[in-house]
């Protein structure tokens, strides 16, 4: 990748950490994402709508994907949102994180993009390394800390993530390039979230957590926003989506980092051999593959 690419990929990962810790302050996680796709929504209807009405950026197959890529985004909001009410925000985050990477490399292998021994290398140990981080001691490394129902709604939350990521990537290959092509493509992606989501909500969700506040939902929104359009952008640039995931795993070394900070996590020893060996396999992805 570019340096340029890296850099706006290192951007949206600093946000993608915020935004995810900003949203754990109440405990409400369901209930502020919520609020956060309902602000997305209305105000950046008008721009969106018009911008595109103009420009027409996006093709046939641009729309068939960001709709597919909103809904698997409803269900990968709906089930972390779960996911983090049920658990500590480092077992869940870096694991949802995690998971997707190693399908993610063999969707774009699958698809004719074969990947380096370096990148594969790189990838390996970023996967490793998300694994290490949730645990607070080298001994708790065992089955039954990740076969449970966090394990399953992190799991679900995952397989969202696979699912918006490659319709990301393929719609980045056929719409017009540019960062307001990708701002446009990224609210289309959050405001078709807003359905499958609420749906979601109000079937399975239930009153426990029902309070958030907007001090803390929007701002949770605009990093939200901003952070995917960087990424949107960075798949324009590059044809490999398995780099550009692997690379926003450096996010999982800063949400470590801060929720030891801000909540008082334990595990630093572990944990940070966690984000040491995520590292690694960032810089050989960088650099190597």
């Amino acid at each position: 990748m570019s340096p340029f690419v890296i850099a706006i990929v290192l951007a949206s990962t600093f946000m993608h950490a915020g935004w995810n810790l900003i949203a754990r302050y109440e405990r409400s996680e369901s209930q502020v994402y919520k609020k956060m796709l309902i602000f997305i929504g209305l105000v950046g209807f008008l721009p969106a709508v018009i911008s595109e009405w103009l420009t027409r950026s996006m093709t046939p197959l641009a729309w068939y994907c960001v709709l597919g890529a909103g809904i698997c985004a409803g269900f990968y909001l709906f089930f972390l949102g779960k996911a983090f009410e049920s658990s500590d925000f480092t077992i869940v985050y870096p694991i949802a994180r995690s998971l997707p990477v190693i399908f993610i490399a063999a969707i774009d292998t699958a698809r004719g993009r074969l990947l380096t021994p370096f990148g594969w290398l790189g990838i390996l140990l970023v996967a490793i390394g998300c694994t290490l981080v949730p645990l607070q001691t080298f001994g708790d490394i065992s089955l039954k800390h990740y076969f449970n129902r966090t394990t399953l709604l992190v799991l679900l939350t995952a397989l969202g993530t696979v699912g918006y990521t490659v319709l990301d990537k393929v719609a980045a290959e056929v719409v017009m390039s540019g960062p307001a092509t990708a701002a446009r493509y990224g609210y289309f992606y959050f405001l078709i979230s807003f359905f499958p989501y609420i749906l979601l909500l109000h079937f399975f969700g239930n009153n426990k957590n029902n309070h958030a506040s907007w001090r803390i939902s929007i701002p949770v929104a605009i990093l939200g926003f901003a952070a995917y359009w960087l990424i949107l952008w960075a798949y324009q640039l590059t044809p490999y989506a398995g780099y550009v995931y692997a690379f926003r795993q450096f996010s999982i070394v800063i949400g470590a980092v801060l929720a030891f900070m801000i909540y008082k996590e334990r595990g630093v020893a572990v944990r940070m051999t966690g984000a040491l060996l995520i590292t690694a396999g960032l810089i050989i992805i960088g650099l190597l593959g």
